[in-house]
């Protein structure tokens, strides 16, 4: 059974076919772009937002300068090591770190200045670093490194191992602390206004 449409159905169809067609070619047209405006009023808002930051990070340096011209009148060199190379400035640190490890207690293995990459070439502050293996028993540790992160001019422990000496099977004596073994990096700087050699 075959139906026929009247002329004014078949318009009617013609015509509804003719709207859909021009809906789905505006939306073939349209989506994309709204994509695409969507896309960009997303960068432009994230652009705005950053340059609002920076904005705001500029805004701090009038109040960064003074307070580093404040620093800088309390005498900051008493910070840092009075070397004018990484050489001496490491030797003055294992001067210090030495006597600090000895006076409490403690046994040093080794000492030994690690080189730096820059080698006081670079400006700004000349930076030198220890090693130091040692043994100690907890509480004369714990005097050390509070002596090394306390000490003037600044001292920096960079890294730090503790290994117990003893197995699993150990039996503490009463009365006797037992000793780790202790490997630690420690770095100081001398002063940035320092002459380099």
């Amino acid at each position: 059974m075959k139906s026929q449409l009247t002329r004014t159905q078949s318009r009617l169809a013609a015509l509804g076919l003719l709207l859909l067609l021009i809906v789905l070619l505006v939306a073939a047209l349209a989506w994309p772009t709204w994509l695409l405006h969507k896309h960009y009023d997303s960068a432009i808002e994230e652009s705005v937002d950053r340059l609002g930051r920076y904005r705001r990070v500029a805004a701090m340096r009038p109040g960064i300068e003074q307070a580093l011209a404040a620093v800088n009148a309390r005498e900051a060199r008493k910070y840092y090591w009075k070397g004018n190379t990484p050489a001496l400035v490491a030797a003055e640190i294992q001067g210090t770190v030495t006597k600090i490890i000895e006076t409490n207690n403690a046994r040093i293995f080794s000492s030994q200045t690690l080189s730096s990459p820059d080698d006081g070439k670079t400006p700004g502050p000349a930076k030198a670093t220890i090693s130091v293996q040692m043994t100690a028993a907890i509480v004369p540790l714990q005097l050390i490194l509070h002596a090394i992160e306390s000490n003037e001019p600044y001292l920096f422990i960079d890294q730090l191992s503790v290994r117990a000496n003893q197995g699993r099977t150990y039996k503490a004596t009463p009365g006797m602390q037992p000793e780790f073994v202790v490997q630690l990096t420690v770095r100081g700087y001398s002063h940035p206004g320092e002459p380099k050699k």
